[in-house]
This record gives structure tokens, sequence and C-alpha cells, in this order.
């Protein structure tokens, strides 16, 4: 398991020093994620080779069909295209709230093992909210080594609760490898970048292990899903001033419509519990899978998880069945309440209000998790949450829809790429203000005119044009 690394327990957790002449590089550049008005989480991973590989083998499409018996892949991972062998090595953080490298605070070297996959996840804290910060993340193959590589970003932190802050960010789903529709990258990457976002939220579905080649019936094969992704020339651009908080779903942790336990022979021996901890691996994370960060007076966002306490799709529903599980629903519930943000957005890796498909069973939408999902929409009725938006994932198109009984809102960002886009049951006017079946993403922006609040919600097509917008004053 990989381990986060604080500024007070940084020094204690190098144990093994390597040394070695061949250079390493950080060929995925560096993600920023969990940020706080005080901390954030930097990952990076060492790797051997300057840029991903271009010229293997493609083990692109849809895979091949469902087998119990497990066969081994085909083609070695390190000859796949999109493929970044990793590399012992040292990795180092510095950071400043100046762009002068020589202002730049310097965190202890931390050593990369490939049991961890060669990553590291390094906290910051004691961070000034509101803040703007500098980075600058380093590599040396060992402690007598030269810096071989090093690359410069940046984030902002949100302000403290009490202060105003204008913030906008973006949300996005589906991440299929097979429906890039640029070799560098999914197009809404610089489409996003040019809104200059607070930060981004990725909704799960980033990748997709069981419905993608190769199938990641192994870890070496589920990282490999990762690493192809994350090396692509766009995303390493955007994350690099754009810092994350990431949900996982269904796709990106196991297979299908997946829950606790729920281990298909066909993934193994790929199972669930190996993909929730590969997730925590491969991105960012903070202690919790659910939580909700404070961004200034006016913006408070709840992030809830929505594979790990949930019970089997086929059990009878009820009182007992759950997607949130008793505790998460609980926080949910309390902490929507405590709050004095202006606007409350909870962001779901899967439908609340929908409508989906009828034959779909996996989300509060859905029938077979209908008690739970009307209990929520009620409460939220119940308690006058009007200044409470959902934004959910996971459906491959666009919408905004009201439900009709409890008046909850509900924006689903759309797709990553249009070839991503598709089937929709069709609008329906009973929920729907809004529907388009095509690629893009949500932004949400929440500002001030002469001193009064509003947020605004825009569905953009991958090219970031506006293809509709509300805003709530």
């Amino acid at each position: 398991m990989f381990r986060i690394i604080t500024v007070f327990s940084f020094l204690t957790a190098v144990s093994v020093m390597l040394t070695a002449d061949e250079p390493v590089y950080l060929t995925m550049g560096f993600r920023v994620g969990e940020v706080t008005q005080t901390s954030a989480v930097v990952w990076t991973r060492v790797c051997s080779v300057p840029v991903r590989r271009k010229e293997g083998i493609r083990d692109v499409g849809r895979p091949g069909p469902k087998s119990a018996e497990y066969f081994p892949s085909e083609y070695p991972v390190t000859e796949l295209e999109g493929s970044v062998p990793g590399a012992e090595g040292q990795v180092r953080v510095r950071y400043a709230t100046s762009p002068q490298v020589e202002d730049m605070r310097a965190m202890p070297w931390f050593q990369v093992h490939e049991a961890d996959d060669f990553i590291a996840q390094v906290r910051l804290e004691r961070l000034l909210p509101g803040q703007k910060y500098y980075l600058r993340v380093e590599v040396r193959s060992g402690p007598d080594g030269a810096v071989t590589t090093s690359t410069l970003g940046s984030f902002q932190t949100p302000e403290a609760a009490g202060r105003k802050q204008e913030v906008s960010f973006t949300v996005v789903t589906g991440q299929a490898y097979r429906d890039l529709d640029s070799s560098d990258g999914y197009t809404i990457y610089p489409s996003m970048l040019k809104l200059l976002p607070s930060f981004i939220v990725l909704t799960g579905d980033t990748v997709y292990y069981d419905s993608e080649k190769p199938r990641a019936r192994t870890v070496e094969l589920a990282r490999y899903h990762w690493h192809r992704m994350y090396s692509l020339p766009r995303l390493v651009e955007f994350h690099r001033f754009v810092p994350g908080y990431w949900l996982k779903d269904d796709h990106d942790v196991l297979a299908d419509d997946t829950w606790p336990g729920q281990d298909p022979e066909w993934m193994k021996p790929m199972t669930f519990e190996k993909g929730q901890k590969i997730f925590r691996e491969q991105v960012p994370v903070g202690d919790s899978p659910y939580r909700t960060i404070r961004w200034g007076k006016d913006l408070q966002i709840w992030l809830v998880e929505g594979r790990d306490f949930r019970s089997p799709n086929d059990l009878p529903d009820g009182p007992s069945k759950t997607i949130w599980g008793k505790k998460q629903f609980e926080w949910l519930r309390e902490s929507l309440i405590q709050s004095d943000a202006t606007y409350r957005v909870l962001i779901s890796p899967t439908p609340i209000v929908g409508p989906d498909r009828p034959k779909k069973r996996d989300n509060h939408s859905n029938r077979n998790f209908s008690y739970e999902g009307n209990l929520f929409r009620s409460w939220t009725r119940e308690q006058g949450l009007s200044n409470l938006f959902v934004v959910c994932g996971d459906r491959h198109w666009q919408y905004l829809s009201v439900d009709p009984a409890s008046g909850l809102r509900e924006f689903s960002c759309g797709p990553a790429s249009d070839e991503h886009a598709g089937g929709t049951p069709g609008e329906n006017p009973a929920y729907h203000k809004f529907h388009r079946v095509g690629g893009g993403f949500l932004s949400v922006n929440v500002s001030r005119l002469d001193d009064q609040p509003e947020i605004a919600f825009r569905f953009h097509d991958v090219q970031g044009q506006v293809v509709y917008e509300r805003t709530f004053p």
C-alpha cells in the first residue's frame, strides 16, 4: 500500500536508499488532490522512460467474451502502446507562494518502491487559505544522484468559510480509452483549461477495467489502464495547474454495477478489494472516501462514495438496502443541515434524480434502490434545502432534471467525448429542463454581482462551447 507522507512524519518514512546512475523521469507529471484551506496531496510517479510508449502494440477496443478461465495477456504490458515503466528513485516536492524557485520550501526526499508502483503521495500541510501556491516536483535516481527531471505547476487553496471567493470548477465522467477523440488525450482538457477552473471533480469511470482491452484481470493490467490514461499529454498539462477530487464508480474499481464481495469469475484473479486499493494508489486521496470541502462563504461541496458501502444490487429493496451505508448517509444529512454556505453542491458518481433506463438497477434513480432514493429526495424537501444542487456522472448524456415530487435539481455532466455518448432513454418532459446526447463537461461558477451571490451551471461540448446555461441568484 502506498503511503501519504506529512510534513512531520516525512523524515522517518525512508528506511532504504538506493543509488543508481540511470536518469529517472516524471513522464506522468504530477497531480494535486484533496485541496483544503490548509492541506493538499501531491501525487507523482517515478518513471524509467522520458515519454510514454507511442509505437507499441495498440490493444484498444472492447474485450472478447467473458471467460471464467484466466488467460494471461497475449502481450507484455511493456510492449503495449501507452505503457510507462516505473523506476526506483526519489521524489522531492518544493512549494511557495512565489513562483521563484529559490523561494520554494523543499520537502525531504522520498524513496519510491516497486511495491507501490513507484508512486509517491506527499501531503502538504499548514497551508494558508485562499492562497495560490507554486510547485516544483523533482526526481533523482538515488541519494547520490543529481535531479534528472523537474516540472512546475500551481494550485489555489479555498478561502475560509467567512470570506468571499469567486470559485469555478468542472465535472467530468466516462473516460473510455477506446473513445479518445485525440491521440494526445481528450479534447475537453484544453477546453477546460481555458476556463482556468479552481478545481475539477472526476466522478468515476475514469478508466474501464472490464469493458476495455486489455481486460484488467491482474494488478499489473489495472495499473496499466491508469498509466496510459494519465500519461496522455493533454491530461499531464491540465493537472499541472488544476487540482482535483477523484471519486470512483464501478468500472474503475472492478466491473459494471459491482459491489463489495461481488467478484465475478470472468474478472479473477482481480477482485473488488484489489480494485479499491489500486484506486487509492493511482489517485491523490485523503483519509475518507466521502468528504465535504468548503470554498469560501458561498460554496460547499459534498463528495459521496457509492461503491464501498453498498448492498448487493439484487437484494430486495427496503429500509436495509443502501448505496451510501448508514454511517455515510447520517453524515451526509447532518453536514448538509449544519452548513451555512450560500450554495450546497452534492457531487455523486451516479444519479440521484435521473430518470434512467428502465432496466438499470445500480443507482438512486432506479427502482431497486428507490427506498433510499425516495428517502433522501423527500428529506431535502422537508428540510427546505432550496440551495442544494446535485451533480452526477455515470450517464453518457447531459441533462438537467428536476424531481417532480421534491423539486431536487440534478445536473449530469455527460461523457468525456462524443464517441462515448449514447444510451439515454430519451427526453422526459416531466423531469428534463435540458437533455443532450453528446460529449463534453459541466462547469459551475459561484460569484457575486453587486455583492449578490449567484451560481451558474453551464453544459459545454467537447470544444468548450456552452450548449445550455442556468443561473440561480
